[in-house]
């Protein structure tokens, strides 16, 4: 997608915000609804009156205003036992336009991410160490930059009004899923079945409402790659994003069988080799097929190819960031990333083994 075509839409993503604004606004006032129905219906001291009452406070309990928490199933750094890793991000945050960094989660996810939780907002760095491991360390500083430019680009999935709603309806979309088994039996059905009717309406709001930031999502992605190319040089964003299509689908793979069957100590080394293993041809496949099928990471994101192209438009080509800074995060993030391999582990012989 072009500037041109977003100079064009910028009525319709300006509508489609006011629009999850408002949406947003109902969810929250949802609690309360049911909260004024339930005291309500309770005070008329009749059975079936108790009984709908009592319905409806759960109903305000569950759909409460929540905001996410800190991931789980990550490894924490703190800035004392990481201090060359927060600097980097200070630095990188300086050239984005982003507040400083809270705090630093090293994960297992062939990904990076960036989040606010709880309800003083503060914001987390998220960094799949498989990722980190197959980019090279000018990459390393584009992905970085880019996630943290999500606290400065305008993404209303970030801001505490909307994303704490959309986060509130993804948590009641969880606790009313169905989940049935052949074991449970047939009066579990029956309930499980009940639960999955009354969460339709919940799932149509999340439908609505991620329909409304799709298009201004996909916006906020372009400005995250612009500035982070600012700090890490378009070329270097350019080269992330084809890792994208080209090396995470290798790691991806090779992540699930190995991890049942590898020490920790030897499955970065093999992750590494393995996706430095595959041929140039395989790589020249896959961002053909990219490119042919529109490949993207999710709804919220614009197809890969046209991200790269964007950013070989850019002017500028050297960053603000050099490698050389990355150099000295590694022996930071070796006893974390141990402990990272064993929840792999762990988790790869557990989903095996059930």
């Amino acid at each position: 997608m072009s500037s041109d075509s977003f100079s064009a839409s910028g009525l319709s993503v300006g509508l489609a915000r006011i629009a999850s604004y408002a949406l947003a606004c109902l969810v929250h006032l949802l609690g309360p609804a049911f909260l004024v129905v339930g005291v309500y219906l309770l005070s008329r001291m009749a059975i079936f009156a108790f009984f709908v009452g009592v319905v409806a406070l759960g109903l305000a309990w569950l759909v409460r205003p929540r905001v996410p928490r800190f991931p789980a199933d990550v490894q924490p750094l703190t800035r004392e036992e990481a201090p060359n890793l927060y600097a980097l991000l200070d630095r990188i945050g300086t050239g984005v336009g982003a507040p400083k960094t809270d705090a630093v989660a090293l994960g297992g996810m062939v990904n990076a991410a960036f989040a606010a939780y709880g309800w003083r907002r503060r914001r987390v760095v998220m960094i799949g160490y498989p990722l980190w491991l197959i980019l090279t360390p000018q990459e390393r500083i584009a992905v970085l930059a880019h996630e943290m430019a999500h606290s400065s680009n305008g993404d209303a999935r970030h801001g505490l009004f909307v994303g704490s709603a959309l986060h509130s309806l993804r948590e009641l979309r969880g606790v009313a899923r169905f989940d049935w088994h052949e074991d449970d039996g047939l009066d579990n059905l029956f309930a499980q079945a009940l639960l999955a009717l009354a969460a339709l309406p919940v799932r149509a709001l999340i439908f609505a409402l991620e329909l409304l930031l799709r298009r201004s999502s996909q916006r906020a992605e372009y400005r995250a790659d612009e500035l982070g190319a600012r700090v890490a040089g378009s070329r270097a964003m350019v080269s992330v994003l084809d890792a994208l299509t080209t090396r995470v689908p290798s790691a991806e793979g090779f992540l699930e069988p190995s991890a049942v069957v590898l020490g920790a100590s030897d499955l970065w080394d093999k992750l590494q080799a393995t996706v430095a293993a595959v041929p140039d041809e395989e790589l020249e496949r896959r961002r053909q097929a990219a490119r042919e099928e529109k490949a993207r990471v999710d709804d919220t994101h614009p197809p890969t190819y046209l991200r790269m192209d964007r950013m070989r438009q850019l002017p500028y080509v050297e960053g603000e960031v050099g490698a050389a800074e990355v150099e000295k995060v590694q022996p930071e993030l070796e006893q974390a990333a141990y402990r990272v391999a064993e929840t792999i582990r762990d988790a790869a012989r557990s989903a095996l083994y059930h």
